[in-house]
């Protein structure tokens, strides 16, 4: 009986760790170094998760801003350009049938009620500027040829609305829309428009963060900070497909864009964001420490527990040996108060449930074959037993003597498979079963069925399991005429040293090598089959009365054959 007092003497015994002691402080040891790479995760994790959320609802907020304002203005210019009234009171004013006042009234009252104003040029075919709202300063040499290259544009194919955009070095961009002026269905001139640059500005101020607006092909239309254009005087601006972060002027930002319908223009939107590399560094070095004081403090701790705990393992594991050596009556005594003492008390009661169990198995074994071999030995298809009634029925119709000789052959069979008072019968004993069987199967398929039956006289004075050959021959007729029209079924039986052999052949349809195989895996099998289970039954059946190397062995050949040959030991009276 072991003391608790006498753990101490037993771990000063133990010079060196036990493995179970290794592997326990390195498994803690693995587990406080998962913890901290834990930690770190836990820490970083969130930070970038949260920032990106963040950012990621921000730009999008941002950008379905840009996308609705820009749009509110490019429709609102539009529908301005193309109404009717308006057009009438341009044309007019082009072909010189009204004065200058009504477009100044038009222009005015658009810009009244309109955030980004506008300025309008209107010019004969011919190029020649008619009106103009712009002051005599910003009329200068470069507008007035930038409006007539647009001129061109619009002679050249352009029905809609043409877009550009203008810019003058040191000035703000300006949005341009033009439009042909026609006159019964023929040009008469060209209407531009001029969107304020300083008024994008004082639109867009509603958000923080800075954003570019540009058309299609990269023409800034507005820009939120000058420091954003990569050459001083350029008026292009284009971002990379795989451009995320951007740095301007040492300041870090989120770009992002997006194109809207019909190519209208392109949104940017850029949203300061700095870096937070020094944060996590801190944080991740912080849980580092707080890690390698965890360490020591757990590691001193895992040895205590491993010490204790290895003694307790050690006695049970010299417990065990003792019964492995096959004294499976042992009875193992730990006193050590913690769950080692649990175990030995669950051991010595899985040992006795064990021993019991094994008695009763043994017994329970024996029985099951014995109730095994009943079952497989009273078993007769059904289809047999009804397709002799058929023809009993129809013979009584039309031959009532041969009716009643095939209802005694028939009678004869039953009586004989339903008799349980033996277990094995001579093979001629069996044979004379079988005659009657064959007898019921000529008459119900006559000339087609042939059948033959050469068996050795030493054979006739063997005991064999009854109800032997009926499945086998019954398997051949099943299978025989499922392609053929005509099947022949040969017996044999000889004996060769201590064996008795009994084949049944037939020229039927047989199988292929792969279903042959399969065939025979099958036979072995303890799983039951619900195809082929009469040959699996007295095979087993066979195996469980004869032991290991008898049993049912088939071969064939595919469309010529098919043979069951069945094994077992000679037993005589």
């Amino acid at each position: 009986m072991m003391k608790s007092s006498d753990w101490m003497s037993i771990s000063q015994q133990r010079q060196s760790k036990s493995l179970f002691q290794r592997q326990l402080e390195r498994e803690i040891l693995r587990r406080i170094i998962q913890w901290v790479i834990a930690g770190c995760l836990l820490f970083c994790i969130p930070i970038f998760g949260i920032n990106y959320l963040n950012t990621y609802f921000n730009v999008n907020k941002h950008l379905n801003f840009l996308d609705r304002t820009f749009t509110e203005v490019y429709d609102s210019t539009a529908e301005y350009i193309e109404n009717p009234e308006n057009f009438n009171v341009f044309l007019r004013c082009v072909k010189g049938g009204s004065n200058d006042r009504e477009v100044q009234y038009s222009v005015s009252k658009h810009n009244l009620s309109d955030s980004v104003r506008i300025n309008l040029i209107l010019m004969d075919i011919n190029k020649n500027i008619i009106y103009t709202s712009f002051s005599q300063e910003n009329m200068n040499l470069h507008r007035i040829e930038f409006n007539k290259i647009v001129a061109e544009n619009l002679l050249s194919g352009q029905d809609q609305i043409y877009n550009t955009v203008y810019f003058f070095s040191g000035n703000s961009s300006e949005y341009v829309f033009s439009k042909l002026l026609y006159e019964d269905g023929r040009a008469a001139g060209f209407v531009t428009l001029y969107l304020n640059g300083n008024d994008w500005s004082k639109l867009l101020s509603e958000y923080q963060y800075d954003c570019i607006i540009t058309n299609q092909n990269g023409d800034i239309i507005y820009c939120s900070k000058s420091g954003f254009l990569p050459e001083r005087g350029t008026n292009k601006f284009r971002k990379n497909d795989a451009q995320r972060i951007s740095n301007i002027k040492g300041i870090r930002y989120i770009l992002s864009s997006r194109t809207l319908p019909d190519n209208r223009a392109v949104l940017y939107s850029l949203i300061y964001t700095p870096g937070n590399t020094i944060y996590i560094l801190l944080g991740v070095l912080t849980i580092l420490i707080l890690g390698t004081v965890w360490l020591v403090m757990f590691r001193k701790m895992s040895q205590m527990m491993a010490e204790k705990n290895a003694a307790s393992l050690g006695l049970l594991v010299d417990e065990m040996r003792i019964i492995r050596r096959g004294d499976n009556r042992h009875i193992i005594r730990i006193e050590s108060g913690d769950e080692f003492e649990e175990i030995a008390a669950q051991i010595n009661k899985m040992l006795t449930s064990i021993n019991e169990l094994n008695t009763r198995n043994t017994d329970l074994i024996k029985l099951n074959s014995m109730v095994e071999m009943r079952n497989l030995q009273t078993q007769i298809n059904p289809h047999f037993i009804y397709n002799s009634l058929d023809t009993i029925k129809y013979l009584i119709l039309t031959d009532g003597e041969k009716a009643a000789h095939l209802l005694e052959r028939f009678t004869h069979i039953l009586r004989y498979s339903i008799n349980n008072t033996k277990q094995d019968v001579l093979l001629s004993e069996d044979i004379i079963y079988i005659e009657d069987y064959l007898y019921v199967q000529k008459t119900r398929f006559g000339d087609r069925f042939i059948c033959s039956i050469d068996i050795e006289e030493c054979c006739s004075r063997m005991l064999i399991p009854k109800l032997l050959l009926q499945p086998l021959i019954e398997n051949s007729i099943k299978y025989g005429f499922k392609k053929h029209m005509n099947l022949t079924v040969s017996i044999r039986g000889w004996c060769d040293k201590e064996y008795l052999f009994l084949q049944v052949i037939d020229d039927g349809p047989g199988v292929s090598e792969e279903e042959l195989e399969q065939l025979r895996k099958m036979m072995v099998s303890e799983k039951i089959m619900t195809e082929h289970n009469g040959l699996q039954n007295l095979c087993r059946r066979i195996m469980l009365e004869y032991g290991e190397g008898c049993g049912l062995f088939i071969d064939s050949v595919e469309g010529k054959s098919f043979t069951v040959t069945a094994k077992l030991l000679c037993r005589r009276v």
